[in-house]
C-alpha cells in the first residue's frame, strides 16, 4: 500500500510540474543575421530578441528553429510551428501580423567586386543571371519580374537554410552575375565570415513599406495568433518608447529604422 501512494505521489508530482510549466511558442525561419541568427548563439537576431522580451513579460517563451524558408512558412501555416520570423506581407499574406513592425529591410543588387553594371530600373536587369533565394519576396515589380516564365533563364533560386552563402559563392565562381539580399544581412555576412569577398554593392530598388518591413507573423491555424499578435505589437511600441528597443539593436550595430 505504501508503494502505492508513493508511487500516485510521484505521478502527481509529475503532472503537476507539468502544469506548471511556462507556455511556449516555437518560431522558424531559415537564417537571416542579424534579424534572425543561430539560436545556441547569444546573440540570435535582434526580432529574436524582441520576440523573447515580449513575450517573457507574459511568462511565456519562446523556441527559435532554423529551417528552410519554404518549410518554415508550410510548417506555420498548417499549425506545427507558433510563428515565422522576418516575414513581410507579401510573403505569407494570410498570416497573422502585429501592428508595429519587428524589422525594416533594404533588399539590395550585389556583383562582383569588379562589375561596373549597376541597378538602374527592371529593363536594367536584361541578359543578366540573377540569384534570388527561395520563397523569399524582394518586392511587387522585382516578384513579378521573377515569376515571369520570360525570364526563367535569367533566374537561379537558392535553396537551404543558408541561401546567402550559396549565392555568394555561385556570384564568386561566374554562375550568377548578381543576386539579391538585405544589405543589413549581406554586410554582417561579411563583417563576421568573408570581409575579403570580392562583392560590391550594385543598387537599391525602391520599395514601399508594405514590402520593406518585416515582422514576427503568427499562423493562420491558431486562434490564439490574434492576441500573440497585439501583444507583440504592443511590447513592441513599448520597447521603442523606453529605449529597449534602441539597446537591443545597437548591440548588432544598428539603429531604429523609425528614428528621425
Amino acid at each position: 500500500m505504501r508503494v502505492c501512494y508513493t508511487y500516485l505521489m510521484l505521478i502527481c508530482a509529475v503532472f503537476t510540474s507539468c502544469s506548471l510549466a511556462a507556455p511556449s511558442l516555437i518560431l522558424v525561419a531559415d537564417r537571416w543575421c542579424p534579424y534572425n541568427c543561430d539560436p545556441g548563439s547569444s546573440k540570435p537576431g535582434f526580432m529574436v530578441e524582441i520576440a523573447r522580451r515580449a513575450f517573457a513579460r507574459h511568462d511565456i517563451q519562446i523556441e527559435y528553429q532554423i529551417l528552410p524558408w519554404n518549410r518554415a512558412v508550410q510548417g506555420t501555416r498548417t499549425g506545427e510551428f507558433d510563428a515565422i520570423v522576418g516575414a513581410a506581407l507579401s510573403d505569407a499574406p494570410d498570416f497573422v501580423f502585429p501592428v508595429f513592425e519587428q524589422g525594416r529591410m533594404q533588399t539590395s543588387f550585389w556583383a562582383r567586386k569588379n562589375e561596373s553594371w549597376r541597378y538602374q530600373d527592371i529593363g536594367s536587369l536584361q541578359g543578366k543571371v540573377l540569384g534570388v533565394s527561395s520563397g523569399y519576396s524582394y518586392g511587387p515589380e522585382l516578384d513579378q519580374y521573377i515569376a515571369d516564365p520570360q525570364n526563367a533563364l535569367y533566374i537561379q533560386v537558392m535553396y537551404g537554410t543558408h541561401p546567402i552563402g550559396k549565392g555568394l559563392r555561385m556570384l564568386a565562381a561566374g554562375r550568377i552575375d548578381l543576386m539579391l539580399e538585405d544589405e543589413s544581412v549581406l554586410r554582417h555576412y561579411l563583417a563576421t565570415r568573408g570581409p575579403d569577398l570580392p562583392v560590391t554593392l550594385a543598387g537599391r530598388p525602391s520599395m514601399p513599406p508594405d514590402f520593406a518591413n518585416v515582422y514576427v507573423a503568427f499562423s493562420p491555424a491558431m486562434a490564439e495568433s490574434v492576441q500573440r499578435a497585439e501583444l507583440l505589437g504592443r511590447e513592441t511600441a513599448a520597447m521603442r518608447q523606453s529605449g529597449e528597443l534602441s539597446r537591443i539593436l545597437a548591440d548588432y550595430g544598428l539603429q531604429d529604422w523609425r528614428a528621425p
